[in-house]
């Protein structure tokens, strides 16, 4: 009798592989890379290619000293590179792209044995490295919205003509809620939702609109100020069934409902708003990170189950930090932290094998 081990799933075969998926990811970031170039100008698509090319060029350098294959044309390190200049100032020094991109393919991806084998993504990892290295370039008090973009969106009605440099929404709602909180003054955060011109701790603070925000008119990093953009690339990689639902919805749903209903800062009592929960999703990086960096096959869990646990602790942990953290922003800290919690998560998740109790 002829005795066939049958091993658990997957068992289906598919014709794709790792190149057509990462290069299906530079497809679906074109939209945000347009953008860039829209809001920010050349510079932005500079500081881009020097972080491409640097990733492209450690990759290889690194896998011939390894003595493997050489598998740049896969366009993982492409992917890399682009997702890391699009989480960095665009007013940022070329320097500061080339390391970031160094350290996320040679340290964050080749010391736990590249490409499938990383426990943090790559470009966050790059980018938490930056936030610490050059705190200068990443916690600068006013940003730029550059005045090619508002002359543009000045022609349709939705900004005036004129160049600004400002405190990124995320910095006015914390530095807002913060000095409400201090002051007793509930009605700041009122009057910065409503649109008006603030002063707090003598810097000008301002809100743009919803609207402007998710189409890009408004300070921040490079491919995450449009919303529309970056929903238009989740929604091509949702089409080609390269990333699932579950994660960015539940992601960007569980820090909306969170900031939606918890205070604003430590002490400023409850003041609930769907307003308040709709800028934490349209402003910083969430919709960046949720589409394209928790949806990581490598970094993130393989199971429905998983992913959801995945999800909805990102969304809880980038809500804890935007909320009562020391930093404005949380998305990249929160994926980071989940990250390290996926192989566990794997472990409780996967489905029980057949026959075997």
């Amino acid at each position: 009798m002829t005795l066939y081990t049958v091993e658990s799933s997957p068992h289906l075969r598919a014709p794709d592989d790792i190149r057509t998926v990462m290069w299906d990811v530079v497809l679906a970031l074109i939209p945000a890379f347009i953008a860039a170039a829209v809001f920010f100008g050349w510079y932005s698509l500079l500081l881009t290619a020097v972080s491409v090319f640097v990733a492209v060029v450690t990759e290889a350098v690194i896998q011939k000293l390894r003595r493997v294959p050489v598998t740049v044309s896969d366009g993982s390190a492409v992917v890399t590179g682009i997702l890391l200049a699009f989480v960095i100032p665009p007013f940022s020094p070329i320097y500061v792209a080339a390391v970031g991109a160094f350290f996320a393919i040679a340290i964050v991806k080749h010391c736990f044995g590249g490409l499938g084998n990383n426990i943090w993504n790559p470009a966050l990892g790059g980018r938490a490295f930056l936030h610490f290295a050059y705190p200068v370039v990443f916690n600068a008090g006013s940003w730029p919205v550059l005045k090619e973009a508002r002359m543009l969106l000045g022609r349709i009605g939705l900004g005036a003509p004129d160049a600004v440099t400002q405190a990124t929404p995320l910095k006015v709602i914390k530095s807002v809620a913060t000095e409400a909180a201090a002051g007793d003054h509930a009605d700041l955060v009122t009057r910065v939702l409503a649109g008006d011109h603030l002063s707090v701790w003598g810097e000008p603070m301002h809100l743009p609109s919803l609207l402007h925000m998710f189409l890009g008119n408004t300070p921040g990093c490079i491919g995450e100020v449009s919303g529309l953009a970056l929903v238009l690339g989740g929604l091509f990689l949702l089409l080609r069934k390269r990333i699932k639902w579950q994660v960015p919805v539940l992601y960007v749903g569980t820090v909306f409902a969170l900031t939606a209903v918890l205070p604003m800062a430590p002490g400023l009592g409850w003041l609930p708003g769907v307003k308040v929960g709709l800028y934490h999703v349209v402003a910083g990086g969430l919709l960046l990170g949720a589409i394209f960096m928790a949806t990581d096959m490598v970094t993130s869990p393989i199971t429905v189950k998983g992913q959801v646990i995945f999800a909805v602790g990102c969304g809880v942990l980038t809500a804890l930090i935007r909320l009562f953290g020391g930093y404005p922003e949380g998305v990249c800290f929160s994926i980071l932290l989940m990250n390290t919690a996926v192989p566990m998560i794997d472990r409780y998740t996967q489905p029980r094998v057949f026959g075997v109790t």
